[in-house]
């Protein structure tokens, strides 16, 4: 299962690594990028189950509206230190989470999204 992870640099690996262990027991291969722009052109290339974005304030606000205009229909958690909730709610994100972010919540979170996106069927990009 594919997995796109935009999160800011020098923390891409730390968040790869909670993932990974949030998702178990299934096993996902996620792709990393600090921007949305470089998310928005790996979107191109290939599908992906789930974008997960974790850019705090209005980079991350910017991320996500970018990306579901691009990619509309592929579940998306959205992981911010201020309260965009309602810009979630407005740009359909599947899960909004609030930083700190327990491994519990994040668990809860994957599962849900990707129970969403059909368990591991992919949604393509367009």
């Amino acid at each position: 299962m594919n997995v796109a992870l935009c999160a800011a640099f020098l923390e891409e690996d730390v968040w790869e690594n909670r993932l990974v262990t949030a998702a178990l027991p299934q096993r996902i291969e996620i792709t990393e990028c600090n921007s949305a722009g470089a998310l928005l052109k790996i979107l191109e290339l290939k599908p992906f189950s789930l974008l997960i974005v974790v850019l705090n304030g209005v980079a991350g606000l910017e991320a996500v509206r970018r990306l579901r205009e691009k990619a509309p229909d592929v579940p998306l958690l959205w992981i911010s230190d201020e309260d965009y909730s309602l810009f979630g709610y407005q740009y359909r994100v599947t899960c909004f989470l609030r930083r700190t972010v327990s491994e519990v919540q994040l668990r809860e979170a994957v599962a849900g999204c990707l129970k969403i996106s059909g368990n591991g069927e992919e949604e393509t990009a367009k």
